[in-house]
Parts: structure tokens; sequence; C-alpha cells
């Protein structure tokens, strides 16, 4: 075998292992070599150099691993170049204006809320989201946006990961099914103290959660126009969901 073709083997290897983890929050070398047919030896010895690089992090259970911080860098790189594509940030912008107050498409990452782009409207608000910053997933209207549409072993792992109690966690699964039912979540103050906020899941073409958009706003400047609100952004999030259906 050539030394090119040795290369190229190898290349094919490592694209078979990533993708692995593409479709999987976490595996074994063994079962990375039962579903892909690369031997155990060649996947550890892959596996080894990936951690080394970032692109592959070792689990917090022995044996298992996981997307590392670069492979999950690339994907946020992707899904936000996809998005501008979309005309998911012209969409934003349109929420920001006809709101008057801060618009964003955030999506779950992980245990946490990781917002991808943000629009301001006109006036001022003070908040933990903004591009690139991320809060826990479990309380908040954009987390619980995001929790209803997700497995429930998800849901579970991201409550354990932020120790919640029992009473927490039944409240949020109480908190979930509500949300599913109304079809968005409404929080006052669950992240940032007076600021009110409204959820509303995007659904790309397979029904599949691609993540939410979200108005948040003072609580005292919303309480005369919280219906309104809402509407404006369900309707956003209904024109992305369109969008992503086409891409």
């Amino acid at each position: 075998m050539t030394s090119a073709e040795t290369n190229r083997r190898a290349g094919g290897r490592a694209a078979r292992i990533l993708a692995v983890f593409a479709e999987q929050e976490s595996a074994t070398a063994e079962e990375i070599s039962a579903s892909t047919g690369i031997p155990p030896s060649a996947v550890y010895r892959h596996l080894t150099a990936f951690v080394e690089i970032g692109l592959v992090h070792q689990g917090r259970t022995r044996g298992r691993y996981c997307a590392g911080s670069l492979t999950v860098q690339m994907a946020e790189n992707y899904r936000r170049e996809v998005l501008n594509q979309g005309g998911v940030r012209a969409r934003l912008r349109r929420l920001a204006s006809d709101t008057d107050e801060l618009a964003a498409f955030l999506i779950a990452r992980d245990n946490d809320v990781l917002c991808i782009e943000a629009a301001e409207g006109t006036r001022v608000i003070r908040c933990s989201f903004s591009p690139g910053l991320s809060k826990p997933l479990t309380f908040g209207a954009s987390a619980q946006a995001l929790l209803a549409h997700l497995p429930g072993d998800r849901v579970a792992r991201a409550a354990a990961a932020h120790g919640l109690t029992t009473a927490q966690a039944e409240k949020l699964d109480s908190d979930l099914r509500r949300v599913r039912d109304q079809g968005f979540a409404v929080s006052v103050g669950q992240v940032d103290p007076g600021v009110w906020g409204v959820s509303v899941p995007v659904l790309g073409r397979n029904r599949d959660l691609v993540g939410v958009v979200s108005t948040m706003a003072p609580d005292f400047r919303v309480r005369a126009r919280r219906e309104s609100l809402i509407t404006l952004t369900h309707a956003a999030a209904q024109d992305i969901s369109r969008l992503e259906a086409h891409t």
C-alpha cells in the first residue's frame, strides 16, 4: 500500500469515528469499533490523538468519550453560518424592531442553553444572554422551551448535571408538560432578576427541535403588552421554522 493510500485510509477512519459523535452524545471505543467496523486498537489510537487536540473529550464515566470543545465550536460556527444564510438574523432583527426589545435565537448544547444570535430593540435591557454565552438548561423560558421538546433522558441528565433536588426535578417536569400544551414558555426573574421572557420552539423539516426564539424585556415594560409580545415571538418562530424546513 502506498503512503497516499495509507493516508486516505487513515483519513477515512478518522472521519467515520468523528461521525459517531454526530449521532451519539457519547460512546466507548468498543461501541465505535462495532458501529464502524474499525479495529478497537485503531479506534483507540485515533481517540488518543483526538483528545490531545480537543476534537474528543473523555467523559465522566470511565471509558466513554464525547465531542470535544473544538468539535463543538466547529458545529456552532457551522450552525451560525447556516442561520445567517437562512435569514434568521434578519428575522430576529425584525422581531426586535416590532417589539423594541431583545430578540434571541438559542439552542441546547450539552446541559446548557447557548445563545447563537441576538438582536437588540431600541430599549436597553441587561440580561445574561448574548451571542456565545450560555446558562444552565433547567429553569427560565428558553431552557424550558428547549427541554419540553427533548427526550426524557436528556431532561434527566440536565437536571442531574445542575444538581436539582427531587422536588425541583418534579416541578420542572410539571412545567414542561404545561409548556408542551401551550406551545411556548414564559418566565419572570428565573435567569435574571426582573427580566421577563417568552420562548417559542423552532422545528425543522422532520419536526425535530432546532432551537428557540426568545423575546426578553424588563417585567415592568411587559405587563400591558404581554399577549402582543407572545404573538410576535410565535410568528417569528414559525417563520424561522419554515426557513429551516427548506434548508
